[in-house]
């Protein structure tokens, strides 16, 4: 019997921080003590991991509004 897949997924090459962006993370909250580069990365199933499911979706709309904003050239800087 072959070993059940969690993630069924396709792995994507993983999302880094741009450069821009660096300054801001600092600001990004709900993060757990993790990396945000790994809560971007990280699909958690919330029925196996409710809390970790959680942050991720805390971060990756943060990250989201930030990217919008820098695009809508909002940010300073």
């Amino acid at each position: 019997m072959s070993p059940r897949r969690l993630n069924k997924r396709p792995r994507a090459r993983p999302w880094l921080i741009p450069d821009w962006m660096r300054p801001y993370v600092q600001y990004i909250v709900n993060t757990g003590g993790n990396d945000v580069e790994d809560m971007i990365n990280g699909h958690a199933d919330p029925l196996i991991n409710l809390p970790l499911s959680t942050l991720q979706a805390c971060v990756k709309s943060q990250v989201m509004l930030l990217e919008q904003l820098h695009h809508d050239k909002k940010l300073a800087g």
